[in-house]
């Protein structure tokens, strides 16, 4: 018989999980080999031993005991809380306002200017300076120069 096949039918023997033919025949094998009667001796001894180890409760330990956190007293949190819906409140309201009313870009409101130009003391004003844009500095120092020159 192999040494594996051996051993497996020893610790089935060992713990009981033989059924009685089978443990006959084994028994008979054993007899006729005292080499498998030696090995079957030795491991019987060990599984009694860790059989016996196995029903054997484990030492109790003591363990430390819980520490518990501290925590400050209630009117900090009560406070604390207090301030921080505070703080959200206002958070809030400016986030709705914002959301509610986007921002408005200037506007600019443009009167309408009337300006007339007269000729200084009954002068006429020359045509190509006329023909000039309103706002432009050569019609500006054609003007100035016109009101010099009426003085």
């Amino acid at each position: 018989m192999k040494t594996e096949t051996l051993e497996a039918l020893l610790i089935d023997r060992a713990l009981g999980h033989l059924t009685p033919e089978m443990l006959e025949l084994f028994d008979e094998h054993l007899a006729a080999n005292p080499g498998a009667a030696r090995l079957a001796v030795q491991l019987q001894e060990t599984v009694a031993l860790v059989a016996g180890a196995l029903k054997r409760p484990l030492p109790m330990l003591k363990l430390p005991l819980p520490t518990v956190a501290t925590f400050p007293p209630r009117r900090n949190f009560r406070l604390l809380a207090v301030a921080a819906s505070f703080v959200a409140g206002i958070g809030l309201t400016l986030g709705v306002m914002r959301i509610a009313a986007p921002p408005q870009e200037p506007t600019l409101v443009a009167a309408p200017v009337s300006a007339s130009v007269r000729p200084a003391a009954g002068r006429a004003i020359d045509p190509a300076v006329r023909a000039l844009p309103f706002w432009s500095k050569e019609r500006a120092l054609a003007l100035a120069a016109t009101k010099q020159s009426t003085r």
